[in-house]
């Protein structure tokens, strides 16, 4: 007779898995993972350059400058880090997952069973570069993930798990 033990997650493993690896249900997986648009990132690059034509314009020190330069886009930096902040939208085989966080994480689930719809709101310009946001709601409220890479996308992968959760019923 032959058994087959659980399979034993060592601690390197356990390190590189993120947290939504780490925190889903026996059986559940993962499904789609939503990006975010780079569009995020626009008005600090351009702050970001403007900084270093600053450098070049400028007849003050080399130094002054530097630092000044320096400062500029570190504050750029942390900026980025704060609009990304850690977020991941995931679609799993039962549940919708936001997390959001790298110091101080919070996470939002959803349950598919509970979705009652889904609407995609996209401006010109979103339409045009591929991005924008999918509100999922529930009897009780409506959440909303916004700057996602190609939304119809994500949109139609959360219908299908819904349809796929409703029939396993």
């Amino acid at each position: 007779m032959i058994t087959f033990a659980p399979k034993v997650i060592t601690s390197k493993q356990l390190l590189t898995m993120g947290y939504i690896q780490k925190n889903l249900m026996q059986g559940e997986k993962v499904v789609y993972e939503a990006k975010f648009h780079g569009i995020v990132y626009a008005w600090p690059c351009i702050i970001a350059f403007l900084a270093l034509g600053f450098f070049f314009i400028t007849s003050w020190s080399f130094l002054l400058r530097l630092i000044l330069v320096l400062a500029v886009w570190l504050a750029i930096f942390l900026w980025c880090v704060s609009i990304n902040g850690g977020k991941q939208y995931v679609l799993t085989s039962r549940r919708l997952i936001f997390k959001r966080g790298i110091i101080k994480r919070t996470s939002f689930e959803l349950l598919l069973r509970k979705c009652e719809g889904i609407r995609i709101e996209q401006s010109i310009m979103g339409r045009m570069l591929g991005y924008g946001s999918v509100l999922v709601t529930t009897g009780e409220a409506t959440n909303r993930y916004d700057y996602i890479k190609h939304p119809l996308e994500f949109s139609t992968a959360i219908n299908q798990q819904i349809d796929n959760v409703k029939d396993d019923r």
